[in-house]
């Protein structure tokens, strides 16, 4: 199965997310699903299979691990009520369908007779109940340029709410835009791939559920000193192709953000000048594709053209 970017292309084709070669649905949800995470609610239409056709389905979509180790489309309709779980009593399928709960750790027995776990938490956009096995899950090596102890990763895969230092708190959550939730509402999370380590700038995160949902607003000196590591990664990216459309967006990201640090009165004056968008030479750099076309990049702002 050929991929692009981790996804599977001809999945996509078959179910009319991608036709002529272009997605069909939103660009933030194409993002969602090569950033690891579930789009929001898309209709797939004209679905055809052996003695079935389906005018149109509403589901959400994410990318996982198919039997053969390849990327794999999944697929999560919407149902009209909360559908069961076999591993829930009442009392814990209502805790989380009414968000008194964020999830459920269960074991169970699989078929060769070794015990399982599974984290059990209800997608309430699907109103179904999904799952994972921790086993599955890998952890980040830091957030917001604080390093995870082994025990904090483990809370990580188990679904349990990390809780940093500064006072930053997060969360798995598979059903999650963004794949994880927080009471911030962005974060710099640091994970390894190909053997290096890879800095990604998460915003617009969802708040925890129940009890811990308050919103902390403040940014973090971690999370201030992060951002730097997220756009000089990106700034390599860029100086070597500038037309990778992938880092063009996490650039523009970035620029958002700074936007809004540069903006916050609660922070010392010293810091917001330091996030100034304008004192940033590599952001409006000419060897970006932004700086050479700068008529492109207005357009783009004003939402002429969101396809870079």
């Amino acid at each position: 199965m050929q991929s692009q970017n981790g996804l599977p292309m001809k999945d996509l084709e078959i179910f009319g997310v991608i036709k002529n070669g272009k997605f069909t649905i939103p660009q933030k949800d194409v993002n969602a699903l090569k950033n690891g995470g579930m789009t929001d609610i898309v209709e797939l239409t004209d679905l055809k299979g052996k003695d079935i056709f389906i005018e149109k389905l509403p589901a959400r979509l994410s990318i996982v691990r198919g039997e053969d180790g390849n990327p794999a489309l999944r697929i999560d309709p919407v149902y009209r009520e909360p559908n069961r779980h076999p591993n829930l009593n009442d009392l814990e399928r209502n805790q989380l369908v009414q968000k008194e709960l964020a999830n459920i750790k269960k074991s169970y027995v699989d078929k060769e007779g070794n015990i399982q776990t599974e984290i059990i938490e209800y997608d309430q956009q699907t109103k179904q109940f999904l799952s994972y096995n921790p086993r599955d899950i890998k952890a980040p090596q830091s957030v917001n340029g604080q390093a995870l102890d082994p025990q904090q990763k483990k809370k990580y895969k188990e679904g349990e709410t990390v809780l940093l230092a500064d006072g930053t708190a997060f969360q798995l959550s598979p059903s999650a835009p963004k794949g994880l939730r927080s009471n911030k509402s962005g974060l710099v999370v640091s994970v390894l791939l190909d053997g290096g380590l890879s800095y990604l700038l998460i915003t617009g995160v969802q708040k925890l559920v129940g009890k811990e949902s308050q919103e902390d607003k403040a940014y973090s000196e971690g999370y201030l000193q992060a951002i730097k590591e997220v756009q000089k990664q990106v700034e390599r990216r860029i100086a070597r192709n500038p037309k990778d459309r992938d880092a063009i967006r996490d650039l523009n990201n970035i620029k958002e953000e700074y936007s809004k640090i540069s903006a916050d009165s609660s922070l010392p004056k010293a810091v917001r000048d330091e996030f100034d968008i304008n004192a940033i030479k590599r952001l409006n750099s000419i060897d970006t594709e932004e700086g050479k076309n700068p008529r492109k990049r207005f357009e783009q702002d004003n939402g002429f053209d969101r396809d870079l």
